[in-house]
């Protein structure tokens, strides 16, 4: 495939208006994707190159997947574990038909046996829908289950969604799964669980993994809240953080895996910048005078947060008495790394513009939405010595309460909406943003994403590599690691633009 090179021309243009005048939010047209149907309990979202909407739906929460705030008396018991299986032995003890009537207010009576026991934890599935706009005429007008039998008794939520290269991921405590469809029916007919040992506790309900993710190194990226990690990799090393947060990360097929940071809270969605830096925004543990963070998040660091200060009430608290929870101060523990900043109330979703989304007011934006309180935001980052500070944050959005977001191939941003708030009623929406006054460069990208890039030469692929958009960028990088272009990488890290050259 010929590329033109109109792109390669403009994109110094594109890179150097970062911190502009700000875009109007009023120019976002927020509209519904999915107005002729439901889309149930929706949690994430991701797109493939075609357009198609791969979408989380939970039924597990607080009904299958339990809430230690409704299990007070066994917070000690939860906090003693160290792995999944642990809390697995428990359950298996706990939950039998001998204690049916000491577990009536854990779980209803689901398979309506008469016996509340383990059979009503492996009740309910977490699925994964494919939602689709067959007659392209921006609406979404088709839906189908793509997976379920997601019935682990110790399962936690669909937090997590990713396609990429022709898989589906999804992360579900205990477990990072990768499915495929062989024969184009619409449905997985393939899995494997290519990471194991998540959510060593009950924990609050939420604290699940989330944020699925391709980083710029080509390794599947997510985050896990304070629910913990007790996990071993397929190379033998073991991971053992119980009662921390952390971001994680493996090869595609599930080797290397390992803890990339940790003692976060609950980071749900993490988001990448054109240069690979990475975000979070971490939830607080709703303590007086407590907020938000705003995270800058690098490989080996500690947040400070550890699951067990939760239950510290009326006594020494390090998390707010020690200050671990705001910004760098004198006198702030050195082996923390701090937020950037404080920040809004609940955070879910989190997704940078790559390059030609939306229109050019709102390049090298990052999107945030607050679920609870039904609002979204945009900001962007400025770099501040070794670290970033945010700059030109503004509210976009108010009224819908939007969980995860991510951007199609189209250009524009999508959130799925969970039905009004967090009680499960199967209700639920996709909605979208988008500007009339469109990134020029957007028909484009959205071709080059559908293209087979192995067709293509390496001349291509390495001019390609200083496209605006860095989901084209990556793309062709990908490519040209599966040849083994080794000469050809070095030469283009070694000169050209510096987009071309962190490639």
């Amino acid at each position: 495939m010929k590329f033109s090179v109109s792109f390669l021309l403009s994109t110094p243009l594109l890179f150097l208006n970062l911190f502009g005048e700000k875009p109007n939010p009023k120019s976002l047209e927020f509209t519904k994707w999915t107005p002729n149907f439901l889309v149930p309990d929706p949690v994430a979202l991701s797109f493939d190159n075609q357009g198609r909407a791969y979408v989380t739906q939970t039924q597990r929460r607080k009904a299958n997947d339990l809430d230690i705030r409704q299990n007070r008396d066994w917070i000690p018991d939860d906090l003693s574990f160290k792995t999944p299986d642990g809390k697995r032995a428990f359950y298996h003890k706990a939950f039998t038909s001998q204690n049916s009537d000491a577990n009536k207010r854990r779980v209803k009576d689901f398979n309506k046996d008469g016996k509340h026991d383990l059979a009503d934890l492996r009740f309910l599935s977490e699925r994964i829908h494919l939602i689709e706009d067959t007659d392209s005429d921006g609406l979404a007008d088709k839906t189908s289950i793509y997976a379920e039998g997601f019935t682990d008794e110790i399962g936690g939520i669909a937090a997590g969604v990713l396609h990429y290269d022709g898989d589906v991921y999804t992360t579900i405590v205990p477990d990072v799964w990768k499915l495929r469809d062989t024969n184009d029916d619409g449905k997985a007919d393939q899995r494997q669980s290519i990471a194991y040992g998540f959510g060593v506790h009950l924990a609050y309900a939420g604290h699940d993994m989330h944020g699925l993710t391709v980083g710029p190194d080509g390794r599947i990226y997510w985050t896990i809240g304070d629910k913990g990690v007790g996990a071993s990799s397929k190379e033998g090393r073991h991971f053992q953080y119980p009662n921390q947060g952390a971001v994680l990360r493996c090869d595609p097929d599930g080797s290397n895996f390992e803890v990339y940071a940790r003692g976060l809270r609950n980071v749900q969605e993490i988001a990448f910048d054109q240069y690979g830096n990475m975000f979070g925004i971490d939830n607080d543990s709703d303590r007086p005078g407590e907020k938000e963070r705003f995270v800058y998040i690098v490989q080996h660091m500690d947040a400070g947060w550890r699951s067990n200060w939760q239950y510290r009430n009326g006594t020494f608290n390090p998390w707010m008495d020690e200050n671990l929870s705001i910004p760098w101060h004198k006198g702030q523990p050195a082996y923390i790394t701090p937020p950037i900043s404080l920040y809004n109330n609940g955070p879910a979703g989190l997704a940078f513009n790559p390059g030609t989304a939306l229109g050019e007011a709102w390049q090298n934006y990052f999107f945030h939405t607050s679920a609870p309180n039904g609002q979204q935001w945009a900001f962007q980052v400025e770099q501040d010595g070794a670290s970033f500070k945010m700059v030109n944050d503004m509210q976009i959005g108010n009224g819908v309460p939007i969980v995860g977001i991510n951007f199609g191939p189209d250009g524009a941003l999508y959130g799925v909406d969970w039905g009004g708030g967090y009680p499960l009623n199967e209700k639920g929406a996709i909605w979208k943003w988008d500007v009339k006054e469109k990134h020029p460069l957007r028909a484009l990208t959205a071709k080059l994403l559908r293209s087979d890039f192995s067709k293509t030469a390496t001349n291509e692929l390495i001019a390609t590599l200083n496209h605006p958009d860095q989901r084209v960028r990556l793309k062709a990088q990908f490519e040209l690691v599966k040849r083994g272009a080794r000469k050809e990488l070095w030469k283009a890290a070694r000169s050209g633009p510096q987009l071309l050259r962190i490639h």
